[in-house]
């Protein structure tokens, strides 16, 4: 409810009168420019009143009223300056007040001026939004201006600066969502987690490296054992190429308790990421080298093929295979170390999800990479049954991880969805239609 500057400073006025003896003319003068609404008259007597005693608290009690009517009769945008000179002088007449030893009205009611006139500005701006739905920009607009009114008024209070990042990350200003949301962080008299995750999901939006790496790493220090921090600077060095950084970052997570399994989850998990990520760079190759082949297959078709252009074609072909082979070799490389750690996870908690899960997609995914290169890759070195078995022995490694999952997590689909499709591929049928029962279908 809004709290009028008038009202409260009618009380004063009141109390006061019952205990002035031999008052100052100008605060006289000054109260009763504010009983007719003539702040400017307000303004005037205090400053005669200040001439005179530069720490007459009761003047910079009236030029802060005076002030805070001012702001009242101006558009929500036009406020801030006058604002600003309320909270001046009224912090200055609590001030003056305190060493004076006045407990007069006046002194009880200056610091609760500025706090209804806060309470106003803050609940004008938030309570007309919807955090959960959409906003016109006019009405986010206008939110911001009373939001940055409040935070004129109350400059300490952190709840402005988080309304302000969020207001602007509506409006789709990360760069003020991410400023703002610093200034909390920075002003908060304690390290609250949830505003460290909101500024690296800022940064992670404007795909900002440089700035989520700083913030990553602050907050690794402020929450060691909140392992998303890592796990995220992690994630980042290895998408720009900085495997060694990375791998320092998780060995450095390791290395504060190596019987954590949480840790070795982690760290085998951002090891195996590094292999999706090269998973989707040979999926790219596996279309590029279709197309090839489509061109082959054409020009070998010609009556008179281009023998140059068939050579050319030849070549990229098999350059996209060798890259193919290169890469696939980096990849089970990858999967090696990730498993490493995952299995000693596995052995320190057996029954956690993640875990078990992730071992079971390492195994499988080694198989379905054998799987590609027999039906799509061509070279007379290549042992075809070899690669049939050695795909084979990875699913079948995979199953169990498959299982163990579906059975601490029965009510996921996906875990049923996957053994479905590894009985069927194994040659498990009623395993297979088991699952199919399970997943739904």
């Amino acid at each position: 409810m809004k709290v009028s500057v008038k009202l409260m400073v009618v009380a004063a006025l009141l109390g006061s009168i019952l205990i002035a003896c031999a008052s100052d003319p100008n605060i006289e003068s000054a109260k009763l420019s504010l009983r007719n609404a003539d702040f400017q008259g307000v303004l005037d007597s205090a400053e005669r009143a200040l001439e005179e005693n530069p720490e007459n608290a009761d003047a910079f009690y009236y030029k802060g009223a005076a002030w805070l009517e001012i702001a009242e009769e101006q558009p929500v945008d036009q406020r801030r300056d006058a604002l600003q000179s309320a909270r001046e002088s009224m912090v200055r007449a609590d001030e003056l007040f305190r060493a004076q030893e006045i407990s007069s009205n006046e002194a009880q009611t200056a610091i609760p001026l500025l706090v209804n006139r806060w309470r106003d500005e803050y609940s004008q701006g938030i309570g007309g939004i919807d955090f959960e739905g959409d906003n016109p920009p006019e009405v986010l607009q206008l939110a911001i201006q009373h939001v940055y009114n409040a935070h004129t008024v109350m400059p300490d209070s952190t709840m402005n600066l988080d309304a302000l990042a969020e207001l602007y990350f509506m409006s789709d200003d990360l760069d003020n969502a991410a400023k703002y949301m610093r200034e909390a962080i920075e002003h908060a008299d304690e390290a609250d987690l949830s505003r460290y995750q909101r500024l690296t999901y800022f940064f992670m939006l404007q795909e900002n490296n440089e700035g989520t790496l700083e913030v990553l790493e602050m907050a690794a220090q402020v929450f060691p054992d909140e392992i998303f921090f890592v796990q995220e600077q992690a994630n980042i060095y290895f998408r720009t190429g900085q495997n060694d950084k990375a791998m320092q970052v998780l060995e450095d997570l390791i290395a504060r308790d190596e019987s954590n399994a949480q840790y070795r989850l982690v760290f085998g998990s951002q090891i195996y990421q590094e292999y999706l990520n090269l998973t989707q760079e040979v999926a790219g190759l596996y279309d590029e080298l279709f197309d090839l082949n489509q061109q082959f297959r054409e020009l070998a078709r010609q009556s008179r093929p281009n023998q140059q252009r068939v050579s050319e074609v030849e070549g990229q072909i098999n350059a996209v295979q060798d890259k193919i082979r290169e890469l696939d070799l980096q990849r089970f490389d990858i999967a090696d170390r990730a498993e490493e750690q995952l299995m000693i996870s596995f052995e320190l908690e057996p029954n956690e999800p993640n875990t078990t899960y992730t071992l079971g997609a390492i195994n499988e995914n080694r198989g379905l990479a054998l799987v590609d290169q027999i039906n799509n890759l061509f070279d007379d070195s290549m042992d075809f049954s070899d690669m049939e078995r050695r795909a084979m022995d990875y699913f079948r490694a995979a199953l169990p991880f498959y299982e163990k999952t579906a059975e601490l997590e029965p009510e996921e689909v996906d875990n049923w969805m996957k053994l479905f499709q590894l009985y069927t591929r194994l040659g498990m049928q009623d395993d297979a239609e088991r699952a199919a029962e399970r997943a739904g279908f």
